[in-house]
């Protein structure tokens, strides 16, 4: 990261970590709020996700913003939709700079994160297969060990926020963000340890954002887009693929201390989609009607 000179992080940057798990009581609320409660049990219960052990899988799409008080868990969007009301208007809503002059009003500011952690030690969350779309944040990662892979993240003002270290985020679609990624600071340091790669970035107007800066703090170690032989896709990636095995020759850069060192030049993820696949319930029922159906037709005509 950069040293900082001017900048609204997000809601002043989560300068403390209350705003995680919705710590936002006093905030107006566009979408109900479900909640994944310490025992494991949902609230409310009666709505679109099945509970098996610690998986948690949607059934259906989702209007409404999840808040996981529970570690270690895996919510599996099974290729449906989470999704709020954001609709690319910041008048009453704000986030990274793009706040009001006016001193900072916790209680007149409604913002939407789609998933958020309840405190620091709900850790270990996997978030696969899931569309998450239409918040200001569409999901944030500020505890470590989390895994996001498999989801599509759009039409948000920030797709991730990341500030935890340790994270995981891969095989990701990112597209149609503001910010893609932002890498926030809730101590004095940036999130280290990171694994980013095999993502889709996608005509965000900023692939990743951080902060406003002046000069680069160069004891801060180089954060890796790639695995080491393999990095994301980038829309805006201008280079060539001279001898076309799929990786840019040349690294897409960010900054000094951010770059993808082996760009992808066609989509390392695309959006999840649920399966059209019928339930065996049906299946069933189908092949008994039509057992039914052969056998009625078979027994009328023996009998003319």
């Amino acid at each position: 990261m950069k040293k900082m000179e001017t900048v609204v992080f997000v809601l002043l940057l989560l300068s403390t970590a209350p705003i995680a798990g919705l710590g936002l009581a006093s905030s107006p609320q566009t979408e109900p709020i479900i909640r994944i409660l310490s025992d494991g049990s949902i609230a409310p219960s009666d709505i679109a996700i099945q509970r098996n052990g610690d998986v948690y899988t949607f059934t259906d799409n989702i209007c409404a913003q999840i808040v996981v008080d529970r570690a270690n868990i895996i919510i599996d969007g099974a290729g449906y939709t989470l999704y709020g009301t954001y609709n690319g208007t910041k008048t009453d809503s704000w986030v990274i700079g793009q706040g009001p002059d006016q001193e900072y009003d916790e209680t007149a500011i409604p913002y939407t994160v789609g998933i958020d952690l309840a405190d620091e030690t709900r850790t270990g969350l996997t978030v696969r297969n899931l569309n998450i779309k239409s918040f200001n944040i569409g999901i944030y990662v500020w505890t470590s060990n989390n895994i996001i892979t498999g989801c599509a993240v759009s039409d948000n003002i920030v797709g991730i926020l990341l500030s935890g270290d340790s994270n995981t985020i891969t095989s990701n679609y990112i597209a149609h963000n503001d910010q893609g990624i932002f890498f926030g600071v809730n101590t004095e340091d940036v999130p280290v340890n990171m694994v980013l790669n095999h993502n889709s970035f996608v005509e965000n107007i900023a692939h990743f954002s951080g902060c406003i800066c002046e000069e680069y703090n160069m004891t801060e170690s180089m954060h890796t887009w790639d695995d080491g032989e393999e990095g994301n896709y980038w829309s805006d990636y201008n280079g060539t693929d001279a001898d076309g095995d799929g990786i840019g020759d040349t690294p897409y850069v960010i900054d000094v201390l951010n770059q993808d060192r082996y760009p992808l030049t066609q989509l390392a993820a695309t959006p999840p989609t649920a399966s059209s696949e019928l339930p065996i319930e049906i299946i069933a029922v189908a092949i008994a009607l039509l057992i039914i159906i052969v056998a009625v037709i078979a027994y009328r005509t023996k009998n003319w």
